[in-house]
């Protein structure tokens, strides 16, 4: 572990050092000199970065500098941040709309973690899950809104991952039961549970996607179950589409931004 951190601590290093450097670049020698490396050591580590694409070699000058692909990571991060900042605007006005919990989530490996939320007016809240607080992929309208954008492989993968914890801690589905609410979250754009997990709760959750489809982050709206009919879940649904799709808008708005700079 230590060596692995050490490397690691090698690289930010390298990084910050090109970072305040000349824009031409530098030369191995003066990245050693400037990082605090033995020369043989940052040689190795440059030639690494470089193979993966994080530095850049110039072919006369011999001069490493920070390579595009570092561009391309940024742009994916500014992406998401952008994605984020919306959301987190957006569930301050669909709480406002309809009175209730309304929740963003991300994914974290095989588990949906709750990242913000608003809480409407209504006099009885839906407060299923606090801020920061992590539930298995399935076991949530955020954890099933997540998974219909993963690829079959891959919902497959989560669901055998977390059947143990499934089973033995939310009892009240089983994790057969997730495909069917997968696969209807695909057909009809959003995810949808009425007293499934928690009884007398329901939630409807809509994902906000990448360009490429990918699953970025869930909103989700939380009440109890008698406000949850048909025409309810269908004008919850239609704030959570019009909210996420000028957040996706928004999203690639920026990213085409930053292509035009490249």
């Amino acid at each position: 572990m230590d060596g692995g951190s050490k490397t690691i601590d090698r690289v930010g290093a390298i990084l910050k050092v090109l970072e305040n450097g000349p824009e031409e670049g530098m030369t191995s020698t003066e990245i050693a000199k400037e990082a605090g490396f033995d020369k043989a050591t940052a040689y190795r580590a440059l030639v690494s970065l470089s193979r993966i694409g994080l530095l850049d070699r110039d072919a006369e000058s011999r001069r490493f500098r920070l390579g595009a692909y570092l561009f391309s990571l940024g742009a994916v991060a500014a992406r998401r941040f952008s994605v984020l900042a919306h959301a987190r605007k957006a569930l301050a006005v669909i709480a406002k709309e309809t009175g209730d919990t309304v929740f963003l989530s991300v994914r974290n490996k095989y588990d949906s973690v709750c990242i913000d939320c608003a809480i409407g007016s209504y006099p009885i809240r839906a407060q299923t899950l606090t801020v920061g607080e992590s539930v298995p992929l399935g076991v949530s309208t955020a954890g099933v809104a997540m998974l219909s954008t993963m690829d079959d492989s891959e919902v497959r993968h989560a669901v055998q991952f977390n059947a143990v914890n499934i089973t033995t801690k939310f009892k009240t589905i089983r994790p057969d039961q997730i495909y069917e609410h997968v696969a209807r979250a695909r057909e009809v754009g959003y995810s949808l549970y009425t007293g499934q997990i928690i009884a007398g709760m329901a939630g409807i959750g809509r994902p906000i996607r990448a360009a490429d489809g990918r699953g970025l982050a869930v909103i989700s709206v939380t009440a109890v179950i008698d406000r949850m009919s048909e025409a309810r879940v269908r004008m919850i649904n239609g704030l959570l589409k019009a909210a996420i799709e000028d957040i996706e808008q928004r999203a690639l708005l920026i990213g085409s931004q930053l292509e035009t700079l490249a």
